[in-house]
């Protein structure tokens, strides 16, 4: 058992009077004893006290003298352990005290004698027989003024207090349901690279490589379009061309293209001409850009000044070329032909699920289920069941940047013990004040008391009954 560590407890001596104050604006900080690094613990069968006392601003006369004893009570202040004093003289009756032979009312003291403006710390080391009471225990220290072995009553400085016992074994938690989708809307996505003979906008599913493009729309389309729980209602195509050649004829190049690929789908699936949305950027000079930072060519930054700069899309291709023709002979083959691309994206609406029907699709389909959903098939298991965890994290899984999908993700976890798997998402919840609730119940758990009870008072303020209950529960911890 090992007792925190306060930093920073001042005991002011100012005149004849022990001086404690509570807050720093209110310390006064003449004459003063600072007294740091303070650790009591066990160790085998002795409580071992330890800490640094600095003298450094502490001014004593000559003939002073002050003995502080530090004491281990415990919290019903009925039960005391005296500990081995400190007396601290000055010059006189440092002398006073040697020559008559280290006698007093204090003669087991630590005595040290205080040269005044200079630095001066005392590590202080004392150890008692451990007894079983001190494992709940204040750590005090009394005042003798005048070095005569009177205590002035218990009214020193409380220097540490701890509190050993057993960690609340249940918390309060709080989970967020996710609101109803009105409508599921998603969508699927992709890019088609379609070879066309040059200058033509008419689409030869045999030619080159055109199988495979064409292959992969069609299955994009089929698994949305073949799924009895999705209607599809609408499908966006975007055509673009490369930049060699004229802009005017790219400009038709890639409208041209686009709305061939738009009637190739809609005839080959009988699609009603209302749901496409087609449109076409001429020249694909972002897609450029983005190669032209990921490469390793030559003159790159040259040829990105080119890039970014303000001449037409003519003017840039033909600089390029004409200046660096080595490099634009590398473009021509290895960048060009990729900024030749339709892009396409299917969208569509997913059924709503009774919470049976949800059961089966989170096993097969899961991205169909809204959050609402995913929640509600949690709630059909027992809280504490391996299927509710799994159900939540699921839903994390599928929505990670939904702050409330992540915190209940969390929490199951927190709850389950796991606490290292459920800090990963935590992290994604945010500042939810459900998520800070959380974070007091992870500090509760690994006996950060204080901080707990510092965030649950946080939340409670806000009004949560679930903080409100955790402190009562934190009500016997000091």
């Amino acid at each position: 058992m090992k007792a925190k560590k306060y930093i920073l407890c001042l005991l002011g001596i100012l005149g004849m009077s022990f001086f404690y104050e509570a807050t720093a604006q209110e310390m006064k900080m003449i004459n003063n004893i600072r007294v740091e690094n303070i650790v009591v613990e066990r160790r085998g069968d002795n409580m071992v006290v330890e800490m640094s006392m600095i003298l450094d601003s502490l001014k004593m006369k000559s003939n002073q003298s002050i003995v502080l004893t530090p004491y281990l009570e415990d919290w019903d202040e009925d039960l005391r352990v005296l500990l081995q004093p400190l007396m601290l003289n000055g010059r006189k009756q440092h002398i006073y005290y040697l020559r008559n032979g280290r006698k007093g009312g204090y003669e087991n003291a630590i005595e040290v004698r205080r040269f005044n403006k200079e630095p001066q710390t005392v590590n202080y080391n004392a150890q008692v027989p451990y007894q079983e009471w001190m494992d709940a225990y204040r750590l005090n220290v009394n005042e003798d003024l005048c070095g005569c072995g009177t205590l002035l009553g218990k009214a020193g400085c409380e220097l540490v207090e701890h509190y050993d016992q057993p960690l609340p074994t249940v918390a309060f938690y709080e989970y967020v349901e996710p609101k109803m989708e009105a409508v599921k809307a998603r969508s699927v996505e992709g890019k088609a690279f379609l070879d066309f003979p040059v200058n033509q906008t008419i689409i030869y599913p045999d030619y080159r490589n055109n199988p495979y493009e064409l292959g992969v729309i069609m299955q994009t389309i089929d698994i949305v379009k073949n799924d009895p729980n999705i209607s599809i209602t609408g499908i966006d195509i975007h055509g673009y061309a490369s930049p060699e050649g004229s802009y005017t004829n790219n400009t038709r190049l890639a409208a041209g293209r686009a709305e061939a690929l738009k009637e190739y789908v809609r005839r080959l699936y009988d699609f009603s001409p209302n749901i496409f949305t087609v449109q076409s950027t001429p020249e694909d000079w972002e897609g450029m850009k983005r190669w032209v930072e990921a490469s390793n060519i030559t003159e790159k930054d040259a040829i990105l000044d080119i890039v970014n700069s303000y001449l037409s899309p003519d003017e840039k291709d033909q600089r390029i070329k004409n200046l660096y023709p080595a490099i634009y002979r590398i473009l021509l083959t290895d960048c060009y032909p990729a900024l030749r691309h339709s892009d396409y994206m299917v969208h569509y609406v997913v059924q709503p699920f009774s919470i049976e029907q949800a059961k089966n699709v989170i096993k097969t389909n899961p991205s169909q289920l809204s959050l609402y959903e995913i929640y509600q098939v949690a709630n059909s298991y027992p809280e504490d069941s391996d299927e509710f965890i799994q159900t939540l994290i699921i839903a994390a899984n599928l929505f990670p940047n939904d702050a409330e999908a992540n915190l209940n993700a969390a929490n199951a976890l927190v709850k389950s013990g796991d606490i290292a798997a459920a800090k990963h998402y935590l992290e994604r919840a945010g500042a939810l004040p459900q998520a800070q609730l959380l974070r007091g119940i992870i500090l509760m758990k690994q006996g950060d008391v204080e901080n707990a009870r510092a965030l649950f008072k946080e939340v409670d303020a806000l009004g949560s009954s679930q903080a409100k209950e955790n402190l009562k529960l934190m009500e016997n911890f000091r």
